[in-house]
């Protein structure tokens, strides 16, 4: 993302991914949460999409 924040992705042993979201303010924090919750929803709608 920007500057201000970082994330990082792992894919857990039980099959689950783990999404981690740092920000240096609170501001930056939740424009980072807010995108990639954003990018994950339409990563499931896409995948309903092609079913």
């Amino acid at each position: 993302m920007g500057g201000r924040s970082s994330a990082s992705l792992s894919h857990e042993t039980d099959g689950r991914l783990l999404l981690s979201v740092e920000g240096e303010d609170i501001s930056a924090l939740r424009a980072a949460v807010n995108s990639y919750l954003r990018i994950i929803m339409i990563a499931e709608e896409m995948q309903e999409v092609l079913k």
